[in-house]
């Protein structure tokens, strides 16, 4: 039955009640791993064996030095370079404590990049010594199981360089020119002790003197590394010049107050294989050496399906619509299918060498930008007649030159940091940025990109969002080098779609990032004609779209749409094309002729747009909502094909498609059988807090003669300050955030107790947990291979029985200890939860809406939420 309210539509979005927050009950903690009793029960043999590497480590340096000054070569830092390796995932303050050795980059095997300020190592060999007599403070010298020093120069190269890098690196010329992307870490041993707890009756007065004294420690230590990072960028300079190279640009994070801790500074330089190599080998604050990303093209075909405008009649946005800025190549501005809906003034090009007001699209056979500027306006086709009210300003950001190509001179991380202050600074305040650019070689996993890190950053400190293009597989490799195309797979006997989830399919960089919404593509059709065969048919992944997982296993892509598809046809080889009838329908450029619109081009750039504005809509319904509620209900919203949800390998699912189709509808919009409550304002989290949100399920909906299929989602979406030089989400976060759900038959009082440290917590088991698809173990869930937790977008779902619903829905979420001390450092964060009749035959929304009335929300429950310490 559909009821005069759901005629109406009035269902709006229901807020969520935080019923309370305290310290959370976080299990976990060290165990002593077998290798560290090992060298325990071995003293003397272990100690002897780090004091030799020691000093051998200092003999090789001051070889190296003196070789140096013999040949005058450019001056290094005094530090030595050193590889220690550890228990994998440990935390390693202990190594600037104990050791004096500084931390440049950390390695998921547990193999650390460090070097030492001190030139005889004098206090390591004095820690060692000490492990060897079993005096006080030698303890922790079990916990190195090995060093390594600067003449094991194969996992230097290992270790610093990209992939693509490394492959090359044997035929490095020492006359030939490079430009290369340099990470400089800028952390040294700079300490500062942990954040003190309140002791057991400890007086507020004590422990306020207590926090005082940490508070001028830390600040004095911000101080130190503001220093430290403006000497090495000097450093770094005079050495470069020592080789007549070139510094092109540097980009590192601004302080933002106490709690900021930049780690690193990136750098592009144009330098000679021979300070290229040395640079690599001998210089001791490098942790990563790339050649700059080069983008993937457009895909076209002679072939164009015109479209005409007939009687249509396009009126401007209203003054307060969304702006979305387009990142890409420009825009036809005066174009009669975008024109009311450009933002004229706002318009600029940033690339080298080219005038600010030059931001036409000039690449051919259609354009770019143009096309997505058009696929943001028009997500589901361009009509031709009548009057269309247009709902979103388009700001030009030009980035790419006229062969949509990214120049050298232009440093991704630059642009970004560039553009966004200009625009979101600017008078339309603008969130939302569409960045269908990407790299053609396959992300790095042990590291996010310099690129990526700057979307985490410039999404935590300004909360913009970004929507980005998963990237392309070119139809061959001989479009674009060093990134395998989808005949090289075939070639090689991997057909459509089990090349898709191989590494070479892997999505490359910017794509990576945790905090963007990364957009890849499925098919709309399912074409066979005289051009030949689709790989595709509707809903499944396009051919060319690239794959997940993301850095350090995170799920990625995010979402898909429809971003087209290739054609094969029955020739051996096989020959690609993109027919019209594969091709979404896009506004084309004219400046080198053609149609204002028609269908002949593919590609994830097209994509990315359609769920931009989904972004465009979520802002026009909420307007003073953070953007991190705009990206969890973009996620909430998405949903699996059921070629998907079938699937015996959902692995590959998710590789492909993310959380799948996201619907703006669904997004926006709820009906009698489907409720979505969401957190109202930018949230926080504290490391160590847990705040826990409670839905009461009416006793109607929980008949037990239920047999109503309910699908449940939960989608949690953060943000935290990002740090470069560390490999994993706790330490690449400065606050990591996760979410857990109250068990079925688990009463209100027990999840309390299970999630906050109050009251005896009550023994539980996982009978009886919600069979949610993913979990927060990888082997625990239906989707096997994934865990929730691996990124700042953290989505589940499961469908019950309408019996099966618990009397309460309760979800906490719990922040944890990332690299911050800081006694206030919290992530930022939205949560929204959504209830479906899949069947649409249980009318659910008004029971919820009547039920979280009698809720109120309060934090009765506050506990101290910090680090034990005392100062």
């Amino acid at each position: 039955m559909v009821t005069s309210r759901q005629q109406r539509g009035s269902f709006p979005h229901l807020s969520l009640p935080l019923i309370v927050r305290g310290r959370a009950r976080l299990t976990g903690g060290r165990t002593v791993p077998e290798q560290e009793r090992e060298n325990r029960n071995n003293r003397e043999a272990h100690g002897a064996f780090l004091a030799g590497a020691a000093s051998a480590a200092v003999s090789i340096w001051n070889s190296v030095r003196q070789e140096r000054a013999r040949t005058m070569l450019p001056e290094l830092p005094p530090n030595i370079p050193l590889f220690v390796e550890v228990d994998p995932g440990s935390d390693l303050e202990y190594l600037r404590k104990h050791f004096n050795l500084e931390i440049v980059s950390e390695h998921n095997d547990g193999v650390i990049l460090v070097a030492s300020p001190d030139d005889g190592m004098a206090k390591f060999l004095n820690s060692t010594e000490a492990f060897i007599q079993d005096r006080r403070g030698g303890a922790t010298a079990a916990k190195i199981y090995s060093l390594t020093g600067p003449d094991n120069t194969q996992l230097r190269i290992e270790r610093i360089l990209s992939e693509s890098l490394l492959e090359r690196w044997s035929t490095v010329h020492d006359a030939q020119i490079y430009t290369v992307d340099v990470g400089i870490e800028c952390l040294g041993t700079i300490t500062v002790p942990d954040t003190p707890e309140v002791k057991e009756n400890e007086t507020t007065e004590h422990f306020d003197a207590r926090l005082e004294r940490w508070r001028v420690q830390w600040r004095k230590a911000e101080f130190e590394w503001d220093d430290l990072m403006e000497s090495r960028e000097s450093q770094l300079i005079e050495f470069i010049g020592g080789y007549n190279g070139e510094v092109l640009d540097i980009v590192h994070g601004t302080h933002m107050g106490p709690a900021t801790l930049p780690d690193s500074f990136t750098v592009r330089v144009r330098v000679t294989g021979l300070a290229l190599r040395d640079l690599v080998l001998n210089y001791p604050y490098v942790f990563e050496v790339a050649e700059p990303d080069e983008i993937s093209g457009k895909f076209t075909t002679d072939i164009v399906e015109e479209s005409t405008l007939n009687e249509l009649r396009l009126l401007p946005p209203d003054d307060q619509a969304p702006a979305v800025c387009v990142i890409d190549s420009g825009i036809q501005e005066h174009h009669p299918l975008l024109h009311p809906a450009i933002d004229v003034a706002s318009s600029t090009c940033f690339i080298p060498g080219v005038a600010a007001t030059d931001v036409g699209d000039y690449v051919r056979a259609g354009g770019h930008g143009t096309r997505v500027a058009g696929a943001i306006i028009y997500p589901k086709g361009i009509p031709t007649e009548g009057d269309l009210k247009l709902n979103v300003w388009i700001q030009n950001a030009r980035v790419l030159d006229h062969n949509n190509r990214l120049s050298s001179s232009l440093y991704p991380p630059s642009y970004l940091k560039s553009i966004v202050k200009q625009f979101h600074l600017g008078p339309r305040s603008t969130r939302l940025f569409n960045h269908s650019i990407a790299a053609y070689r396959p992300c790095r996993l042990r590291n996010v990109s310099a690129w990526a890190a700057a979307m985490d950053w410039l999404s935590w400190q300004y909360d913009v969002l970004f929507f980005q293009s998963a990237g392309n597989l070119p139809p061959s490799s001989s479009a674009l080098p060093f990134r395998l195309g989808v005949l090289d797979h075939l070639n090689s006997g991997f057909n459509y779609p089990d090349y898709l989830t191989r590494p070479s399919s892997r999505i490359p960089s910017p794509s990576e990032s945790l905090q963007a919404i990364t957009v890849g593509s499925v098919s709309h059709a399912d074409y066979s004609g005289t051009a030949g065969t689709s790989f595709a048919s509707n809903n499944l992944c396009s051919a060319f779209s690239t794959t997940g997982l993301g850095v350090w296993s995170s799920i990625k892509p995010d979402v898909v749409e429809y971003g087209g598809d290739f054609v094969r046809d029955n020739s051996i080889p096989p020959s690609i094309t993109t027919p019209p009838d594969v091709c979404p329908e896009l506004v084309r450029s004219t400046m080198h002729g053609g149609p204002l619109s028609g269908r002949d081009d593919v590609g994830t750039s097209y994509a990315t747009p359609k769920v931009t504005a989904i972004g465009c809509a979520l802002q026009s319904l909420l307007p003073e909502e953070p953007s991190l509620l705009y990206r969890a209900l973009i996620i909430n919203s998405a949903r699996w094909p059921q070629w998907a949800e079938n699937a015996a390998n959902k692995l590959s699912a998710i590789q492909q498609l993310g959380f799948g189709i996201p619907d703006v509808e669904r997004a926006t919009q709820n009906t009698a059988y489907r409720v979505t409550m969401i957190t109202s304002g930018l949230q926080s989290v504290k490391s160590k807090e847990a705040q826990i949100y409670r839905i009461p399920i009416p006793d109607l909906l929980r008949s037990p003669a239920g047999e109503f299929n309910v699908r449940i989602d939960v989608t949690l979406s953060y943000v935290a300050k990002p740090r470069r030089t560390r490999r994993s989400i706790p330490q690449y976060l400065s606050t990591w955030v996760d979410w857990r759900s109250i068990h079925l038959g688990e009463s209100l009082e027990s999840f309390t107790n299970r999630m906050l440290k109050v009251g005896d917590r009550t023994s539980t088991t996982n009978e009886g947990v919600i069979p949610w698809k993913i979990r927060e173990q990888d082997e625990w869930g239906e989707i096997i291979g994934v865990r929730r937790e691996n990124g700042t977008i953290q989505k589940d779902w499961a469908v019950l029985k309408s019996h099966q619903l618990p009397e309460d829905l309760c979800v906490a979420v719990r922040g944890h200890p990332g690299w911050d001390k800081d006694p206030d450092a919290s992530a930022k964060y939205a949560l929204t939860i959504s209830f479906e009749a899949i069947d649409e035959d249980l009318e659910i929304y008004s029971p919820i809406e009547t039920s979280l009335r009698s809720v109120i929300p309060v934090a009765e429950v506050q506990t101290e939420v910090r680090v034990a310490q005392d100062v």
